[in-house]
């Protein structure tokens, strides 16, 4: 006869399975925890990026001196000439703008062309350069040209002349109250014979606006 013998099975230890599931879910709930922390210090960092303001440009920097020339008295390159307003004070103390552009003598991006008011007697000496243009010579110790810092080679492209005009008084009678106006103007120097050019210098009394063009060395 064959006996069957049962065995009882041992019962389940219930304390420890909770407290398994309960530290599985402790530690879940940290990570969840610790990810949500994690997004939330994020979310935080773009909204004060989003609210910091916007850093100021940087400024410009400041154009420099070229060959000695300040960008105060350099007349704009436009790509083909150099081009500006001259402006020249008269008797009267009011000023007188001349638009005005000179090509280049010595090719593009090779010069600078500049205007400057010297006070006379100029301390120079010009000459006959050839092709039509006058330039400085020479420059003599402790005058004028070598406080304002004009240098031999430059070349003079224009200068600033005294011309006078007769006004009347009386359309019937012209001699009767005629006076002499007198006027600055800007008198070119490219192409013109020596002599008309130190005519142009020397009408000036006073000072004198020379436009001058510099090569870049």
């Amino acid at each position: 006869m064959l006996t069957l013998q049962s065995t009882a099975l041992r019962p389940h230890n219930t304390r420890l399975n909770k407290g398994l599931r309960a530290a599985a879910t402790s530690e879940d709930l940290l990570a969840e925890a610790a990810a949500l922390r994690r997004e939330a210090n994020a979310m935080e960092a773009d909204l004060e990026a989003e609210i910091a303001p916007t850093p100021p440009p940087p400024a410009p920097s400041k154009p420099k001196p070229v060959a000695g020339v300040s960008p105060s008295e350099a007349l704009e390159w436009t790509g083909s000439a150099f081009a500006g307003a001259i402006e020249l004070v008269q008797e009267d103390g009011t000023t007188r703008r001349t638009p005005a552009e000179w090509s280049p003598w010595y090719g593009a991006g090779k010069s600078v062309v500049f205007q400057r008011e010297l006070i006379l007697p100029l301390g120079i000496i010009l000459e006959e350069a050839g092709g039509g243009a006058i330039r400085v010579a020479e420059v003599r110790e402790g005058g004028s040209g070598e406080q304002c810092d004009i240098r031999p080679g430059d070349v003079l492209r224009a200068c600033s002349a005294i011309s006078s005009t007769i006004v009347y008084g009386n359309a019937m009678f012209p001699l009767d109250g005629a006076n002499t106006k007198w006027r600055r103007t800007l008198a070119p120097c490219d192409m013109r014979p020596f002599e008309q050019v130190m005519e142009q210098v020397t009408s000036n009394e006073g000072t004198i606006l020379l436009v001058l063009e510099r090569e870049i060395k």
